[in-house]
């Protein structure tokens, strides 16, 4: 499933199917959103096939990993570890993990995603320290058939998948709730002021304009802080969300945080003004714009500690 790169690429999930209320969206209007983000991304994914191929899934298959360097420095060693990928899209992250010597169960809400995820498991010969589960983020433990007793070592959670979810804090205590006291909880996300910026953030990006002027400038064009309403578009929903609200409710669901990263580059071309350093990363030359965030935390042994 693809995120909110606005290039089609990157993880995501399109949150519940349940008709609670989450984010100020009463129950049917909420679940209708998040039928419409499912159903874009099972048609965005139903063309994919490991026998077909993409750049992505060949280069898995022809032994890369899909993780960031950054991703595999923060979150460290990770042999023997039980480690959780919460929305994972079809899975090439998520299985690099088991290739650096992880037992891995990713969820993802796409039917699709996960198929493609199971086939690409068992073209790379690694079906059987692999799950992959068809849920929704907010159903979690409960769908996961086998749940270690005590929790996962890790959680993981891609860049590209927090706009698909209207309740932060519910999300924050589906992490806390899946850890094992103690366990690492590790996000690396696309950083909240570059997708409050227009879409093509980069146009001028080189004349230092960070205000909404129309003579190409960067400009602001979408939320920072959360909203109850979601930003349509086309046929998706997504939700903006601050950094500051992203790391409160992860602390008030009990985890410690250890660390919060600002990173001046993106795992993806976002504008054409970007250019591609000698590490894959996109940047701009002439300025500093925080384009990814990377926040690593530890699961306190209650999480009903404040």
């Amino acid at each position: 499933m693809s995120g909110c790169d606005g290039n089609g690429n990157g993880d995501g999930e399109c949150g519940g199917d349940d008709e609670s209320d989450s984010g100020g969206v009463s129950g049917p209007d909420l679940s209708a959103r998040f039928e419409a983000n499912r159903e874009h991304w099972e048609r965005m994914v139903e063309p994919v096939s490991v026998a077909d191929g993409t750049a992505e899934i060949e280069a898995f298959l022809d032994g890369e990993s899909a993780l960031l360097p950054v991703q595999r420095r923060e979150v460290g060693d990770v042999t023997g570890d039980r480690l959780l990928d919460l929305q994972c899209s079809i899975g090439t992250r998520t299985l690099s993990w088991v290739r650096a010597g992880a037992t891995v169960t990713g969820v993802d809400i796409s039917a699709e995603s996960v198929r493609v995820a199971r086939e690409l498991a068992a073209a790379a010969g690694i079906a059987d320290d692999a799950t992959f589960v068809r849920s929704n983020v907010y159903d979690l433990p409960e769908a996961i058939p086998e749940p270690p007793d005590r929790g996962y070592d890790t959680v993981v959670s891609n860049f590209g998948v927090l706009c698909w979810l209207p309740d932060l804090e519910r999300w924050a205590e589906v992490v806390a709730e899946s850890l094992a006291p103690g366990g690492t909880v590790h996000l690396a996300e696309h950083h909240p002021i570059a997708t409050a910026l227009s879409d093509d953030l980069g146009a001028g990006a080189g004349d230092g304009d960070c205000g909404s002027d129309s003579d190409g400038g960067i400009s602001i064009e979408h939320p920072y802080f959360s909203t109850d309403e979601p930003v349509a578009d086309g046929d998706t929903h997504k939700w903006t969300h601050g950094l500051g609200e992203i790391l409160t409710a992860l602390v008030e669901a009990g985890i410690d945080l250890r660390f919060v990263h600002e990173h001046p580059f993106s795992p993806v071309q976002r504008s054409e003004s970007m250019v591609e350093d000698d590490q894959g990363r996109w940047r701009f030359e002439d300025h500093d714009l925080p384009l990814l965030v990377t926040v690593t935390g530890t699961r306190r042994e209650s999480v009903a500690d404040g």
